[in-house]
């Protein structure tokens, strides 16, 4: 009989703990949920909602209009020597090929 009774006391004692806890943490979630639900209603009540003006001034903004324009002028060099048509004394013939001796020596006045 003490065998039995010492086997129902050790099974018990824990089944009866474990019991005891999940009550009690029950009962601990409940009254932070009244808490919590109690916390909301007072700040519904307290909660006044905030505005604020701002003033806001905008000014027609002055646009100016700048046109600009381009005029394209084309310079030709027919003969390809590096002096335009405009100023070059024979735009058709290339001033490496044009050779003056004035003075009738046989050699080109530029090398003299």
């Amino acid at each position: 009989m003490k065998k039995f009774l010492k086997f129902i006391f050790i099974l018990l004692i824990p089944v009866l703990f474990a019991t005891n806890f999940y009550f009690v943490k029950a009962d601990d979630d409940n009254e932070t949920e009244e808490r919590n639900e109690e916390g909301d209603e007072e700040d519904d009540e307290d909660y006044k909602p905030q505005t604020t003006t701002k003033t806001i001034i905008t000014q027609p903004s002055v646009s100016t209009k700048v046109e600009t324009t381009t005029k394209t002028t084309i310079h030709k060099d027919s003969d390809g020597d590096g002096i335009l048509d405009e100023t070059d004394p024979h735009p058709a013939i290339s001033e490496i090929y044009i050779v003056e001796d004035n003075n009738k020596n046989g050699i080109v006045d530029k090398f003299e």
